[in-house]
């Protein structure tokens, strides 16, 4: 019996990536796309030939200097461990932020054009609880801002790993150092899937809620979760001349970076030139019993909680559109 219910649960999920083909081809079209234009640039530069110490403009105007590439000749440890890990979390940056504007239209969507079409008429028939369907759409979320994040992520890193070593080779900066040090690498990819991972906890109340409005809303879901708690932080700022609940929503978004790592604002850029110290110390693991201990943690996580519920319950009882 286990075995089939964690079969259908697969199936479920398989099933919300076989309909939002967007969750992983958005990704892949974007890494695509990137790669094309790193190429390009490479190629821009080797063709342009270069001097050493030089400048160079492109075949199309662009403007290129030696500068622009690291030189680990006489690079060190930490040096080579800061440059790795500090473009592992640029990208992750640049990819988890895509991967959130991505769930996020699928969240507020997935309930909602169940109804629109009436497909929900069909799933109610099978043996498949409303429960179930919709952690099937949470998990999906999950597994697109995580898993997909993070292989997109490497996978685009090592690609531009290849196209630095073919330039830096090419323009003799000795790019072939950083092979010598394959734990930076491990490390800062387990570094990276720690983030991500504590970043979808930390953000389930914002999943949770999306699709409470998905289920909720008869026309325009997109305008039910955004503009209700605009509305609420204006009545607030109107009435109270406060703005309590603007700092907990947006506030809470980035308040899991200073326990989940050594990140601290106000202590992190004290360090004054060097940069490698700067990345060890904001990218370095934080405390742990301190996340978890973390009550804003676990409020949010029960407030996620009855998001879905009420999102269950909404799907069990509303009328399709």
């Amino acid at each position: 019996m286990k075995a089939i219910v964690t079969r259908l649960d697969k199936t479920l999920v398989r099933r919300e990536f076989w309909e939002n083909r967007s969750l992983w081809l958005v990704p892949a079209v974007v890494a695509g796309i990137l790669t094309v234009l790193s190429l390009y640039m490479v190629l821009a530069v080797i063709i342009g030939h270069p001097q050493p110490g030089g400048d160079m403009n492109g075949p199309v105007g662009m403007h290129f200097s030696m500068d622009n590439l690291p030189d680990f000749s006489n690079a060190d440890d930490r040096a080579v461990t800061a440059f790795v890990r500090g473009s592992t979390f640029f990208l992750g940056f640049i990819f988890s932020t895509l991967m959130q504007i991505v769930v996020f239209f699928y969240l507020i969507d997935s309930l909602y054009a169940e109804r629109r079409d009436r497909s929900v008429l069909f799933w109610r028939s099978m043996p498949v609880s409303d429960a179930r369907t919709v952690l099937a759409k949470l998990a999906t979320a999950l597994i697109a801002v995580t898993v997909i994040t993070f292989a997109v992520t490497v996978a685009f890193q090592v690609v531009l790993l290849v196209l630095q070593l073919i330039l830096g080779a090419y323009l003799g900066v000795h790019p072939f150092v950083v092979l010598e040090y394959p734990g930076a690498f491990l490390l800062s990819w387990l570094l990276l899937a720690y983030a991500l991972l504590v970043k979808a906890l930390w953000y389930l109340p914002y999943y949770g809620w999306q699709m409470l409005a998905s289920s909720w809303a008869k026309k325009v879901p997109f305008l039910w979760a955004v503009l209700v708690p605009l509305g609420i932080m204006f009545a607030e700022a109107w009435v109270f001349h406060t703005g309590h609940v603007a700092h907990v929503v947006f506030g809470h978004a980035a308040n899991w970076m200073r326990l989940a790592f050594n990140f601290n604002p106000e202590t992190v850029f004290q360090k004054g030139g060097d940069a490698a110290a700067v990345v060890d110390n904001a990218m370095g693991p934080g405390n742990v019993l301190q996340l978890l201990a973390s009550p804003e943690l676990w409020i949010g996580t029960a407030l996620a909680a009855v998001f879905v519920y009420g999102a269950i319950w909404l799907r069990r009882n509303r009328a399709e559109i």
